[in-house]
């Protein structure tokens, strides 16, 4: 029984880790405010460029995107946390050697400081063997991600032969190997594209590559931060994005652009296209269109995130989300918004559907003078003299509103084979106020309802008292004029209860049809 438990408690916690770990956590990506090349632009109406542009390039990146993360950056972090820990415990060690030292001059007994001098070593043993363990830890780190860093990098390929070839039945029992990726959603720094990071001017003067910058930038908790310099002549002008990787301050991409300082939207758009696959860090995917009917693709074309395709039957981007969008002429377009990620080939199958125009015609069974308002495009009014509404189609079911003069309204569902070129339809509706009818209906349920369980009291207690005379009368108790007056009693009060149970049934069916009046009236063809 207890192997039984200890085997459980093991499993239950690889249960939780193995959780934890498909659990994705986010990758935070910021941009500081961008720098000027030349001297001087920085006090001209120019600055205000620095600014404005960093804020466009992160709005114009998509904060769901996934990044895959490389061995050395996850090695990065592991040593961070690694020197975060040693700088700790160095601290520790300093006060602890300082607090020895000042013992001999507060304790004035030899037994007292002897005592106290035992106590403190040991607090600093514990301390360095802490210390030691880091750096073993160090060392282990950087043998852990060698091989994985080697492999990602082209320089060499894994040895299987030198793995551990062993398996467990259980999936989180299984080996680490270099085909496992560790991923990320990418989010912006305070969820916020007009938030930029602001380092301290001590920061600043040390330089991007310095510790205290490193050590503001982790704390702020983002893994990515964008860097920018300027050059401007006249109307034009350069910009060079630098994204870097922390911890460490990595440098990952550096994209440089050229445009027009009245058009810094089109600049940012082309940073962040050639910035994406950085942030991204995974290899393309290409993606096989099908496009159905025949008929449709030599005209098709494609759009995959707002930037029209060259090729039709094959595209290639970055794994991530996209959005295509397939059109041909005749036919109406259809746009899919996918992650495209996790496979390296995808298949996009789509049946596009002809296109459909031409106009129906709708009437009211029984004339009312009023207002059609069809999909809220089109709006038709009808009366005596011209009692049909004409309206447009286009292969999609028809919503329709009609409202009288009193401004009492009522929905209409026009479906699809209905809604088709030269139909001639009819409705019957009836414009009144819903919302208030099932008001109504609903205050004579409950009214009803109420009635039936006051009714329930007299009719217990009327039947219970007949019972107990009947019993009574039998037993030579009772007189018989006492049993026939609450026998005729029980008779009445269950005449009552009988009614407004009725009543009650009544009332849900009708509060069952007001509720239904909801639900828009279906128009027919008219023969």
């Amino acid at each position: 029984m207890k192997r039984f438990l200890c085997f459980k408690a093991v499993l239950i916690s690889l249960l939780l880790s193995s959780v934890q770990q498909l659990t994705a956590s986010d990758w935070t990506l910021a941009s500081q405010k961008f720098t000027f090349s030349q001297k001087g632009l920085d006090k001209t109406s120019s600055r205000q460029i620095a600014d404005v542009l960093p804020k466009l390039i992160l709005e114009q990146i998509s904060s769901q995107a996934i990044r895959t993360l490389p061995s050395k950056e996850l090695m990065d972090r592991e040593l961070n946390d690694l020197q975060t820990e040693r700088l700790s415990l160095f601290l520790q060690l300093a006060k602890e050697n300082k607090t020895r030292d000042a013992l001999v001059l507060s304790k004035e007994k030899p037994s007292q400081l002897r005592k106290a001098l035992e106590e403190e070593d040991k607090k600093i043993r514990e301390i360095e063997s802490k210390i030691d363990a880091n750096i073993q830890s160090l060392l282990e780190v950087k043998n852990k991600y060698e091989k994985k860093i080697a492999f990602e990098s082209g320089q060499k390929t894994f040895d299987e032969n030198a793995e551990d070839k062993e398996r467990f039945p259980f999936p989180f029992f299984k080996h680490e190997n270099h085909d496992e990726r560790t991923t990320e959603t990418v989010v912006l720094y305070k969820n916020d594209s007009s938030q930029l990071f602001s380092p301290s001017q001590d920061a600043l003067n040390d330089g991007i590559k310095s510790f205290t910058y490193n050590k503001e930038v982790t704390q702020a908790k983002i893994n990515g931060l964008l860097t920018g310099q300027i050059t401007v002549y006249g109307e034009y002008l350069s910009v060079s994005v630098s994204l870097y990787l922390f911890p460490g301050a990595s440098l990952n991409a550096v994209v440089t652009e050229v445009g027009s300082t009245s058009d810094l939207i089109t600049i940012a758009r082309n940073v962040v296209r050639n910035l994406t696959p950085k942030i991204a860090n995974c290899l393309p995917v290409k993606i096989k269109v099908v496009i159905e009917p025949e008929e449709a693709r030599s005209t098709a074309l494609l759009n995959v995130d707002g930037v029209i395709a060259g090729e039709k039957d094959e595209l290639v981007v970055d794994a991530g989300i996209h959005t295509i969008t397939v059109s041909a002429d005749g036919y109406e377009s259809q746009t899919i918004n996918y992650a495209f990620s996790g496979e390296d080939f995808f298949t996009l199958k789509t049946t596009l559907k002809p296109l459909v125009t031409g106009t129906f015609e709708l009437s009211l069974k029984k004339m009312n003078q009023g207002t059609f308002f069809f999909n809220a495009m089109e709006n038709v009014s009808v009366d005596e003299e011209n009692q049909k509404a004409r309206a447009s189609v286009n292969g999609r079911p028809v919503l329709a509103v009609f409202t009288d003069k009193q401004g009492q309204s009522a929905f209409i569902f026009i479906s699809e084979q209905l809604a088709r070129n030269s139909k001639n339809l009819s409705v019957n509706v009836k414009p009144y106020d819903r919302e208030q009818n099932i008001d109504k209906r609903r205050r004579m349920l409950y009214t009803a309802y109420s009635a039936l369980i006051c009714s329930l009291v007299p009719t217990f207690y009327c039947v219970g008292n007949f019972t107990a005379y009947n019993n009574s009368y039998v037993s030579g108790r009772a007189s018989y004029d006492d049993v026939e007056k609450w026998q005729k009693y029980s008779y009445y009060s269950i005449g009552l209860s009988c009614a407004s149970g009725a009543w009650f049934a009544i009332e849900v069916c009708r509060y069952l049809f007001a509720a239904n009046e909801v639900l828009p009236a279906d128009a027919k063809e008219k023969k």
